[in-house]
């Protein structure tokens, strides 16, 4: 889908229509408003099918140092971790999760902080990277670990700086940092000189570069297993994106799902078959 084609919501029509004014009058005040809403994730409740499910989980918090976090666990038997996306939560999670814990999998899904039922209004992915260790730290039958676009690349960051993985499925991962700029920028009506601010204050404040977290960077460092999965119709990530990750670790396997986008690829059957056979393999 073009991105002249793309009807945004109200709150973000307004933000486009005022971001060239401010960045006329006041730049960097441009850039700091732009940072904050980099690092403020729009809330989603739970879906219908989500609240009928809810009830087939254990609910906890995870307390860390700085927040709290919820977590949702179903089944018994190895477990598989799973961290959502930006702007998702754990239970988009949850038809992956009842499907196969029939198969002798114990799931635990988790909110990450500033979505679903977790504290916060911000976030980033270092924190994500946070949570993830800190679940997988607390586990010690850990077979697998599943994320979803940003989740795949906190996971990734997580294995790229020293943390055991068995094996990783990633669905509808960002991989090249520039896309992901690019499209912030558009999404803002933003100018380069905008997401140049961002890219310093990435700097100052996390002493990171944004490049040197994205997947593009942190993949090269992949030493597990992996099978990963992105939907030929997704608009938030372009499926080139997937050969991009097998160019940096080519042992990587992947799979283009016909007919899906962003977030289907969460509850698509086609998804869970493919995750399933690639496990069984790696018996």
């Amino acid at each position: 889908m073009a991105r002249s084609t793309i009807e945004y919501p109200f709150p973000l029509q307004v933000i486009r229509a005022l971001f060239p004014f401010v960045e006329a009058i006041a730049p960097a005040l441009a850039v700091k408003w732009a940072v904050h809403l980099f690092l403020t994730p729009f809330q989603f409740g739970f879906t219908p099918s989500e609240k009928t499910q809810l009830s087939k989980f254990k609910i906890s918090d995870l307390k860390l140092s700085r927040f709290t976090v919820k977590m949702y666990e179903v089944g018994q038997g190895p477990t598989i971790i799973c961290l959502h996306g930006w702007a998702g939560r754990g239970m988009q999670f949850h038809r992956m999760a009842l499907e196969m814990s029939k198969l002798g999998y114990r799931f635990i899904l988790v909110d990450a902080p500033a979505h679903g039922m977790s504290q916060g209004k911000m976030t980033n992915i270092f924190e994500f990277e946070e949570v993830f260790n800190e679940i997988k730290a607390q586990q010690n039958d850990v077979v697998a670990v599943v994320g979803h676009s940003l989740g795949a690349a906190a996971i990734s960051l997580a294995i790229s700086e020293g943390s055991h993985v068995p094996a990783f499925v990633s669905l509808g991962a960002p991989v090249v940092a520039k896309d992901i700029l690019e499209d912030f920028a558009i999404k803002l009506n933003i100018t380069a000189k905008t997401v140049e601010g961002i890219r310093r204050k990435a700097v100052s404040e996390f002493s990171r570069t944004f490049e040197s977290v994205a997947m593009e960077s942190t993949f090269k460092k992949m030493n597990c297993p992996v099978l990963a999965l992105h939907g030929t119709e997704d608009v938030d990530v372009p499926v080139y994106h997937l050969d991009v990750l097998r160019g940096l670790y080519p042992e990587t396997e992947i799979r283009k799902i016909e007919g899906i986008g962003h977030r289907r690829i969460l509850k698509d059957d086609r998804v869970f078959e493919e995750i399933k056979t690639w496990l069984s393999g790696l018996k």
